[in-house]
């Protein structure tokens, strides 16, 4: 730049003394020192037009005009700038053909979205599982294309992460099923994510399908040979030999652990294939929470747990009867069967801003971490021999889980070994009808947030299966 300047005043110099000697030798030096004057804001402007000129036909790749002095520098630095502004264009749309080809890959529909949900943009098979076409469907709410009122429900409520099924709006896939789910974006924009499932589903409909039948024909030779056994078992005292005593028991428990089983398969094929519950119904929550009450007292028998109950009264859920009480029943009984003798289990159901709780609270012996997302599994045990012998199926969990399903529910656990265990059921507040007038239980602390956690630990128990049966 400084080399710039100094061709610069050359110039200046120059003219200024040509113009003082020609004017002292032909006289009028003030008008030869306007003229230079003149002719160096001409150039000037000539310089200045010429460029303006290159910088307005934008021409990339082209050297600026010859000039002389700052305009030279001016002008260089500037298509320095231009190349180098160019280079990295260049890269940028290198960059983005590439992500785009590798989304085009995807096999997973992807559709962006803008902030009132029209569409930006869309891939391969996005266009082929929707039915989009690009770039005619640009533009378009999604809601237009999407035109199913589970999606349109599910985008109103806006669940990030979350995934719904639904079938294929594609007239090319007939039949078909999607999962479709929204992902927040940058600056209010979203992802619409599909993906076909029909064989997924198709799959899962054969394994519920064969559970249900093999179940449905189990249960009556089960039902056969539980009543032999019953009557041998009433008559080894008096007309069977001592040493066919014990098998005939023995034979007679794990009969009664198979129909158990075959009740929880069915119980549990039925609510995997529904949606929703089979029916409606307003159940009393105070009602139901006394009559799992008692059914724990029973079940504890000698062992004499300390069972404690808050329930806030009046409260109904829209949904059924069987269904809550599965919920209720499977949660308590795991509680008394894992619980030592003796111990404290505490049953509360509050509610919240968010809807309902109904929480177990117990003593047992706990649960390691590394087992607490697998307890909603079928048949997951965390100690395979010992819970056997609680008389559990291993279903238990997984019933609940799948019931809370039907009333946009989750189930949180929460366990520490030697300090017990804490199962947490959440009702969404569009099932969860409560009392017009909220009363708080004597020694309650009324509805609440989140629920405590009682801190106590118990004696170790048998270890704790993972599902339950329908009995635990």
């Amino acid at each position: 730049m400084r080399r710039a300047w100094l061709a610069e005043a050359r110039l200046v110099g120059g003219l200024a003394a040509a113009a003082l000697a020609i004017g002292y030798v032909a006289g009028g030096t003030l008008w030869w020192a306007a003229g230079a004057g003149v002719l160096y804001v001409g150039l000037l402007l000539h310089n200045a037009a010429r460029a303006l000129r290159w910088l307005q036909e934008g021409t990339r790749g082209v050297p600026p005009p010859d000039t002389f002095g700052v305009w030279a520098e001016v002008l260089g630095r500037i298509h320095q700038e231009r190349r180098g502004a160019d280079e990295e264009a260049r890269a940028a749309a290198a960059r983005v053909a590439e992500y785009e080809r590798s989304v085009q890959a995807l096999p997973d529909g992807i559709v962006v979205l803008d902030a009132d949900h029209h569409i930006r943009w869309s891939n391969a098979a996005a266009q082929r599982l929707v039915g989009l076409r690009d770039p005619e469907d640009r533009g378009q709410h999604i809601d237009h294309l999407l035109r199913h009122p589970d999606f349109a429900d599910y985008r109103r409520r806006g669940n990030p992460g979350k995934f719904i099924q639904i079938p294929a709006p594609a007239p090319s896939l007939p039949e078909s099923v999607l999962l479709v789910g929204l992902a927040p974006f940058s600056a209010g924009e979203s992802l619409l994510v599909c993906r076909d499932v029909t064989e997924r589903v198709r799959l899962d409909r054969v394994r519920r399908d064969f559970l249900s039948n093999v179940s449905h024909e189990l249960r009556t030779p089960i039902t056969v040979i539980g009543g032999y056994l019953e009557m041998l078992k009433d008559a080894a005292a008096d007309e069977l030999p001592e040493r066919w005593a014990r098998p005939v028991e023995a034979m007679h428990e794990q009969t009664a652990r198979m129909r158990l089983l075959v009740e929880d398969l069915l119980l549990l094929s039925r609510m995997e294939s529904l949606e929703r519950p089979e029916a409606r119904e307003e159940v009393d929550v105070a009602l139901l929470a006394a009559q799992v009450h008692e059914e724990a007292r029973a079940l504890s028998g000698v062992r004499g747990h300390r069972i404690e109950v808050e329930v806030e009264p009046g409260t109904r859920v829209s949904g059924s009867a069987s269904e809550l009480r599965a919920i209720f029943s499977n949660l308590v009984r795991n509680a008394v069967q894992y619980t030592p003798a003796g111990g404290r289990i505490r049953i509360e159901w509050r509610l919240d801003g968010s809807g309902a709780w109904f929480v177990v609270t117990d003593e047992g012996e706990g649960i390691e971490s590394e087992h607490l997302s697998r307890l909603t599994e079928r048949f997951y045990r965390v100690d395979k021999g010992r819970s056997r012998d609680a008389g559990g199926t291993g279903l238990g969990l997984a019933i609940v889980k799948h019931a809370l399903a039907h009333y946009d529910g989750e189930l949180e656990i929460e366990s520490e070994p030697g300090r017990g265990s804490r199962f947490a059921c959440r009702f969404s507040s569009g099932v969860v009808h409560p009392a017009p007038t909220a009363s708080v239980p004597p020694g309650g602390e009324g509805s609440g947030g989140s629920l405590p956690r009682e801190p106590e630990g118990g004696g170790p128990p048998p270890d704790r299966e993972a599902p339950a049966a329908g009995g635990g």
